[in-house]
């Protein structure tokens, strides 16, 4: 089933040290469409976030939802991605935010659950490169953790699902 070896950190590794742009770490498009896809989920997000609300980033690359939250949204944030590199350079640029090396399969047990844990065009790239039963295992994980799910997807005409 594996086409892409993304259960694999230094697939990630390599993603990102070869990309010309950032995006192009984690998807590789033009500009255009890429600031396209980038309002869509502002928008999205701006409809489904509330100010105070817990968010987990889940697959959060180097914290790239931070840049998209509403303006007046000032709740917990964990950001958790499986790419050491990544979560070295989610650090980099959101200093005052928390952001951990983990597999979605074996989430952190937290002292609360977050309202919502967001995934970015995870969930169709995990069953495509690794099959339905290990999706399986991170929803369970996911939902778990968080109260709502919201899938984000590279489409710029996706509206998003919640679940």
């Amino acid at each position: 089933i594996l086409t892409e070896p993304i259960d694999d950190p230094l697939y990630w590794k390599q993603r990102l040290a070869t990309a010309q742009e950032q995006h192009h770490a984690i998807f590789r498009c033009p500009t255009k469409r890429w600031l396209e896809i980038e309002l869509k989920h502002t928008q999205i997000l701006r409809r489904t976030i509330q100010p105070n609300q817990a968010v987990l980033d889940a697959g959060c690359g180097w914290g790239r939802l931070l840049k998209l939250m509403p303006k007046d949204w000032t709740g917990d944030y964990l950001g958790i991605d499986l790419c050491p590199e990544f979560i070295d350079h989610a650090r980099e640029i959101y200093p005052g935010r928390s952001f951990v090396v983990g597999d979605l399969r074996r989430i952190p047990v937290f002292e609360k659950q977050f309202d919502w844990a967001v995934l970015i065009s995870i969930k169709h790239m995990v069953i495509r490169n690794m099959g339905q039963e290990v999706w399986g295992e991170m929803e369970n994980e996911l939902r778990r953790v968080s109260r709502n799910l919201l899938f984000l997807e590279y489409d710029p005409t996706d509206e998003g699902t919640i679940e």
